[in-house]
């Protein structure tokens, strides 16, 4: 199934189903959707599955039940402390999470929501006057505010489902005793922890009254049965959770990464480590830091094999303080760790500086860390990096040369193209070609430099490889999403705009990673690389005009912002475009030459007034230029007169008995022309109705249209039965007819005589309107201006040369324009 609607349909049955049975495991419950005729069980396990939503829930043994159902007319409450009473927001996981589930996607009728602690904005806390960053530490219910004025800290307040909402009632009058430690002891094992909701829901199933008036927190009753709760579990008095989260962290890690226990065991800590001293002070940071890595040396030597240590800095680098806190870490395992983890700590040393900016220092550190590891993989990778910034192709390339070759083809593909020539014309005895009179083999032998002009792509490409590895993933990531929107989306789109050069420049230049990458690692960079990035960050993308071009050379551009006039060196797309086109673009120095980095983006002349605004604002905004130039590669809309979207519509009614209909809507719309009658405003059809015996078919091209004649045939004959209904828009109707033969459309002589006197009528008043296109200017006017008259000729060869009815013809424009 395709349709989402019948998906939706199908959960709502499934959910039905365990309404009425009560809690199933996933496979009965797909047995009985299959049995009811739903589909193959197969196919309703799927389903099953993988339904999502606010009214499932699970009982400790995985069954699965409709938990609306169960929570209607349940009671949970809690003791107020004095913070939430004055922010209006409590702290609902020990005690109402329970009746909370019912909120998680969307809110309640009466403004109730869920949040949570460190997902999404934490606005919410802060604007409630929360200073305290660890609290709520987890699950918090957003009230309106002013819901617990009434209340004093201490007082209990419940929770209640009625009518399937969720609402705040107080508690007046004695509580009810409830006792649930035996109950509790059949589904909480010894030695196990067990998901509390699922604890309580069990409980409120084997119990149809439990909970169903007020009684002491969740919290209470479990500490006086001998259980104790951890954010969302339950055990027995004296079981260790954090033995046992540890535990599941790292078997969630060694699942993920596909690593062993003792691997798993090595990253949990180190992650651990960089979480506890983030934003601490540097002192206290790496006495803490020490500390622990003393404590755990013997769990983290995994560290010192590389691939777990590529994968300890795994999304470790995010975030404010996570540089500085890698770096104490590092210095932490150089001083405090196992032997085997020195080239490791030198690595993470040398990331950790690379981020706070210290290029020079980093170099020096991935230098001790393959005197400790020559073949020490990250550290190569990285220090064969530096070779390429620095320009010295010939290092990387034998840096790279200890590893597997793998690990470094990107690399590898990079700098192979820069590897200098020797002259085949001089003798290692002859005199150097440079002038200097040294003996060439003493002199340039083996280092020849190239040019600048063949460098100027190598700079780009050093830039684009550091962008991409250091703080620019989620706007490359955001980025390429608004890029393919309009692509049909999927792996292959998104994969496809991740290489888009345009999208590359953007994040570079717009986004800021070329300034980060000069400012960072500009002292390595060659001088005159470092004088040409410089000139580069003066650039502004901007639009140009072509004004000549010669295949496979170049282009002569006008900056239709500056008047600038740049002749640019451009071999592939200067056999595509053609003078008199517009087009966005960086045109940078190289040289006594003129390039263009990052993609050439067609420009509509009607889109060249909002792209300036875009382009002049300071800084530039990265997703709405991206969003700007990649709206072209949305489908066209096709729109009615009247600015409604275009779509196909088609109704049919069974009348039964017809009576005066006939008459009815002959004084609506006017006499019928046989058995139609047309919905006519200012000449303009809107609508038609065909009378076929008793059955009446109502045709119009917008949604809205359609919507007006339904009601108007219901109106006019009550007892009307709708048989049918087609909505089809007018890009749907198009793609059906792709790949099929052409059909003409034979338009009735008087619809089409109909047709020519509207559209001349419009011809001669569009010709005196202010048109976007045309930046505001009549083409009356544009056609007597010099300076627009271009303009209009290329806005008038836009249109189709086709003569069809009901379309404006180019060549009466033409001629009453006088072009």
């Amino acid at each position: 199934m395709d349709d989402n609607d019948d998906y939706d349909e199908l959960d709502a049955a499934a959910l039905d189903v365990l309404r009425e049975l009560g809690p199933l495991s996933t496979e009965d419950w797909a047995n009985v959707m299959s049995d009811r005729g739903f589909g193959h069980r197969r196919d309703m396990y799927e389903l099953v599955d993988t339904v999502d939503s606010v009214d499932l829930a699970f009982l400790p043994d995985m069954r699965n039940i409709a938990v609306d159902a169960l929570l209607e007319g349940r009671v949970l409450t809690h003791r107020l402390t004095e913070q939430e009473v004055a922010s209006d927001i409590i702290d609902s996981m020990e005690d109402l999470s329970p009746i909370t589930t019912l909120l998680q996607f969307a809110g309640d009728p009466a403004g109730f929501r869920t949040k949570y602690r460190g997902i999404g904005d934490d606005e919410i806390f802060t604007v409630r006057g929360i200073d305290d960053p660890l609290w709520p530490p987890s699950e918090a219910l957003v009230l309106p505010q002013g819901t617990l004025s009434d209340y004093e800290p201490g007082e209990l307040v419940s929770l209640v489902v009625a009518g399937g909402e969720v609402c705040i009632r107080s508690v007046d009058g004695p509580l009810e005793q409830v006792d649930v430690t035996a109950a509790v002891l059949e589904v909480v094992p010894e030695d196990e922890s067990v998901d509390r909701d699922a604890v309580v829901y069990q409980l409120m199933y084997d119990q149809p009254d439990l909970f169903t008036k007020p009684g002491p927190p969740l919290s209470e009753i479990f500490a006086g049965a001998g259980f104790e709760q951890s954010e969302d579990s339950v055990a027995r008095t004296g079981f260790d959770f954090e033995a046992a989260a540890a535990t599941t962290r790292t078997n969630i890690v060694s699942n993920t990464f596909g690593v062993d226990a003792a691997d798993a065991r090595a990253l949990v800590l180190f992650g651990d480590i960089l979480r506890e001293i983030r934003g601490e002070a540097a002192y206290d940071a790496q006495q803490r830091a020490e500390a622990a890595v003393s404590d755990g040396a013997d769990e983290l030597a995994p560290l010192g094999r590389s691939e777990v240590a590529a994968l300890a800095l795994r999304r470790q680098l995010n975030g404010d303080g996570a540089a500085e806190a890698l770096l104490n870490v590092a210095d932490a395992l150089l001083t405090a760790g196992p032997r085997r983890v020195t080239a490791a700590a030198h690595w993470f040393r040398a990331t950790a500086l690379d981020r706070l900016g210290d290029a020079i220092s980093a170099e020096k550190a991935l230098e001790k860390a393959l005197d400790a590891d020559s073949h020490f993989e990250p550290a190569v990778l990285s220090l064969a990096e530096y070779a390429s910034t620095r320009g010295d192709a010939v290092r990387g390339l034998s840096l790279l040369g200890r590893i597997d070759s793998a690990a470094g083809a990107d690399l590898r593909q990079l700098l192979e193209p820069y590897v200098p020539q020797d002259r085949s014309d001089l003798g290692r005895n002859d005199r150097c070609w440079c002038g200097s009179g040294r003996k060439y083999k003493v002199c340039h032998l083996g280092k020849s430099v190239l040019s600048l002009d063949d460098r100027a792509q190598w700079l780009y490409q050093k830039a684009g490889g550091y962008a991409a590895t250091a703080n620019a993933a989620d706007l490359i990531l955001g980025l390429a999403e608004i890029r393919t929107a309009h692509l049909g989306g999927g792996g292959d789109s998104l994969s496809k705009a991740f290489d888009d050069p345009f999208v590359g420049d953007v994040v570079l230049f717009e986004g800021g990673g070329f300034a980060e990458f000069v400012t960072s690692h500009g002292p390595l960079l060659p001088a005159d690389e470092l004088m040409l990035s410089q000139q580069w960050l003066l650039v502004k993308r901007s639009i140009h005009e072509i004004e000549s071009v010669s295949p496979g050379e170049g282009m002569s551009l006008r900056d239709i912002r500056t008047g600038d006039r740049l002749d640019v060196t451009e071999r592939s797309a200067s056999r595509q475009l053609a003078a008199g086109q517009f087009i966005c673009a960086r045109v940078a120095p190289v040289g006594e030459h003129y390039q263009i980095f990052g993609g050439i983006e067609p420009v509509d002349p009607a889109q060249r007034a909002e792209l300036i605004e875009i382009l002049d604002a300071d800084p530039v905004d990265p997703e709405s230029l991206v969003s700007f130039l990649s709206a072209r590669f949305a489908p066209r809309r096709i729109e009615t007169r009247d600015g409604d979207p275009m779509v196909l519509c088609e109704a049919v009614f069974e009348l039964g008995e017809v009576g005066g209909l006939r008459r009815r809507l002959s004084r609506k719309y006017g006499a019928a022309e046989g058995n139609r009658w047309h919905w006519i405003i200012e000449s303009s059809i809107l609508g038609t109705l065909t009378l076929d015996g008793t059955c009446l078919t109502v045709e119009a091209m917008s949604e809205r249209r359609m919507d007006t004649l339904i009601d108007d045939v219901m109106t006019l004959h009550p007892d009307a039965d709708q048989m049918s209904e087609r909505r089809l828009s007018a890009e749907e109707a198009m793609a059906e007819r792709s790949g099929e033969e052409a059909v003409p459309v034979e338009v009735a002589p008087e619809l089409a005589a109909l047709l020519d006197k509207q559209v001349r009528a419009y011809e001669k008043k569009w010709i005196g309107e202010s048109i976007p296109a045309l930046e505001g200017w009549t083409p009356r006017d544009a056609a007597a201006d010099p300076t627009r008259r271009d303009d209009l000729v290329r806005l008038l060869d836009s249109f189709p040369d086709e003569e069809r009815p009901g379309a404006m013809s180019v060549r009466r424009l033409r001629a009453m324009l006088n072009l």
